[in-house]
């Protein structure tokens, strides 16, 4: 098993990757969270330099303009321990976990959401923190999503401080794209690791305020999708343009058992008792293959690639073409 993820909690129910300590509270404060999470750890970087070897006499020499990120882990009664998390250059600017966190912890306090998941991956190179909005978004009949905003930071210099909304259906927890026909910019944010960094993502107030229309256009495009009925052949085009055959047989195997696996899901996958054969449908099958069916042995690598990597681009690009299909 790779071990992508590290430590974490999740509030009242088991995550549908099933990681992490069970909390039968949500944290009320950011410190109360970053504890719960195992978070309480800080990083900090240091010049970068080679080690060389000159006969029996080691030299180091130093890299100009690239350093190391370095994370400290102390712990009461023992000796700090460091390891190196990635290497950048000389305008990054570290943020730390208790700053990331600050962000949720104003909205917080005025009772718009509760932190619900947090915790670190990669060993420690991508912090994460999920929190609920009150309320949800109903699609059709019983058939209900959350609204979530889902805040990542990465210690290695990999990606920016991003905070994103992030639906998730009720039923069968699968972590949605976001729908949304405006730019990019209003599903997400992005702060690089600068001297502003930390202003930035503590000034929330003009990002939030429009978050509730932004997931009630979000599942109005969701309800579209579950009012378009799909065929059986509208499903195999749908499919095969996500998952088409390449010119290699084995991979031309392995995109065929993608798509097997996909229209069985359509059939019978989670929630398929509550929702008509329709593109909502199909498009619930391909976000439980991500979240749910792929790499089953490796839950954690699961987790990031639905979160973060491939998966969410799958589930992008998924919503797109249904989108696209729907509306032929």
């Amino acid at each position: 098993m790779s071990h992508q993820f590290e430590n974490g909690f999740f509030v009242q129910k088991p995550a549908w990757h099933g990681l992490g300590v069970l909390l039968a509270d949500a944290p009320p404060t950011a410190a109360a969270a970053i504890v719960s999470a195992g978070l309480g750890w800080s990083v900090f970087k240091t010049p970068l330099e080679a080690i060389v070897q000159d006969n029996n006499t080691w030299h180091a020499l130093s890299v100009p303009r690239h350093f190391a990120v370095v994370r400290k882990i102390t712990q009461a009664d023992t000796t700090p321990t460091y390891q190196t998390l990635g290497v950048v250059g000389d305008q990054y600017r570290p943020v730390q976990n208790e700053a990331a966190f600050e962000f949720f912890n104003r909205i917080v306090e005025t009772g718009m959401v509760e932190y619900h998941t947090a915790g670190s991956l990669r060993g420690g190179r991508t912090v994460f923190v999920l929190a609920r909005l009150n309320g949800n978004l109903r699609i059709a009949g019983d058939d209900v999503v959350d609204k979530y905003l889902l805040l990542s930071n990465s210690h290695d210099g990999s990606s920016p401080v991003r905070i994103m909304f992030t639906p998730i259906r009720v039923v069968c927890s699968n972590t949605l794209a976001m729908a949304t026909a405006r730019a990019d910019k209003h599903k997400r944010i992005s702060i690089r690791h600068t001297a502003g960094a930390v202003a930035r993502i503590q000034n929330v107030a003009e990002y939030l305020a429009g978050v509730n229309a932004q997931f009630e256009q979000s599942a109005d495009l969701y309800r579209y999708l579950a009012q378009r009925s799909i065929n059986t052949f509208q499903l195999s085009e749908y499919l095969t343009r996500l998952f088409p055959d390449p010119a290699e047989t084995a991979k031309r195997n392995s995109a065929r058992s993608i798509r097997d696996r996909i229209t069985a899901l359509f059939e019978n996958g989670r929630g398929t008792d509550i929702t008509a054969t329709n593109f909502w449908r199909a498009l619930n099958a391909v976000s439980e293959f991500v979240d749910h069916s792929r790499n089953l042995n490796n839950p954690d690598s699961r987790m990031y690639s639905a979160w973060f990597g491939q998966g969410m681009q799958v589930k992008e690009t998924a919503l797109q073409l249904a989108m696209q299909l729907a509306a032929a």
